[in-house]
């Protein structure tokens, strides 16, 4: 191939490309990019249609992907419970056919018994008869409670009213130590003979065992009651239990008549006993004498 040896041709050529690449760089430097495509605003509500975007019920929803989540995620849970077994509601207290269907399906007992309630572990003291199960299992289902609700109030009910006596116990005993020790300080040495003295009274006068507590816990919640059963039991030991005994008031003149009678025919009593002493044994005379001035109608002074 034959050599360009024309100094000037190559030259132009030279100076042709050269102006060819500038140009072409000032091209591509200047030329504009391409605009992003404009984001489309997500909107679900406004694909529904006027009437139904509005409804009240959407209005709870945003008009975004969360609200579209939701709003969806809320209707499948409404599907799920519409396929679940319907029970009519009774129609009100008179309605006992429909209250019966309904308990049958909310699982209400036939009967009280039904609940099969636990028994009771009672704090110690309490008694056997503090909760009487029978009963409250038919006021639960006199109000068609269900097995669960049944069986969880029983349990609050329960641990409420042991944990009450438990509290009371214990206030009881407080109240006990400091009647103690308040009667400690003022009785000195002669507290446990007066104690001793006091509780003697009270096992005397009482009728029964159930009597017998009930006035030892009332005595016992106050110093005053505790010195006053101890002075009784003081009466009883020094023998002046005669200074009252004969000391009645308004007294009919056949009951009279028939208290002379049983004196008289009683050999161990101070008016007939020769055991007597001679103050009890006059007490007894002067006793029968005014019981005797009554059976006649008389009025004593």
């Amino acid at each position: 191939m034959a050599e360009n040896l024309d100094p000037e041709m190559g030259s132009q050529e030279q100076t042709s490309t050269t102006t060819t690449a500038q140009d072409t760089s000032t091209q591509t430097a200047t030329a504009p990019a391409p605009a992003a495509p404009a984001q489309e605003t997500f909107s679900w509500k406004s694909k529904l249609g006027e009437d139904l975007s509005k409804a009240p019920l959407l209005q709870s929803y945003d008009d975004s992907v969360e609200g579209l989540k939701k709003a969806v995620s809320t209707h499948v849970n409404l599907e799920k419970m519409l396929g679940h077994e319907k029970v009519p509601l009774p129609k009100g207290p008179k309605d006992t056919e429909g209250q019966a269907v309904f308990n049958k399906a909310l699982g209400v007992p036939d009967q009280p018994k039904g609940y099969n309630l636990p028994d009771v572990t009672l704090p110690e003291g309490m008694g056997d008869g503090a909760f009487d199960k029978d009963t409250f299992q038919q006021v639960v289902h006199k109000h068609h409670l269900t097995p669960a609700q049944a069986a969880g109030l029983w349990k609050d009910y329960t641990e409420m009213s042991g944990n009450m006596y438990s509290s009371t116990v214990k206030n009881f005993e407080n109240q006990m130590d400091q009647n103690i020790n308040q009667l400690r300080k003022e009785w000195g040495d002669a507290y446990a003979a007066n104690v001793e003295l006091g509780d003697m009274s009270i096992k005397k006068l009482s009728d029964s065992k159930e009597m017998e507590d009930w006035l030892t816990a009332t005595l016992a919640k106050n110093p005053y009651g505790m010195k006053y059963a101890a002075k009784v039991g003081n009466t009883f030991a020094e023998n002046k239990v005669g200074e009252f005994q004969y000391k009645r008031f308004a007294m009919t003149a056949e009951e009279a008549k028939n208290e002379v009678a049983r004196i008289k025919s009683d050999p161990a009593h101070p008016y007939s006993s020769e055991k007597a002493t001679e103050a009890d044994h006059q007490a007894a005379v002067d006793h029968v004498n005014r019981l005797i001035a009554i059976s006649m109608g008389k009025k004593l002074g």
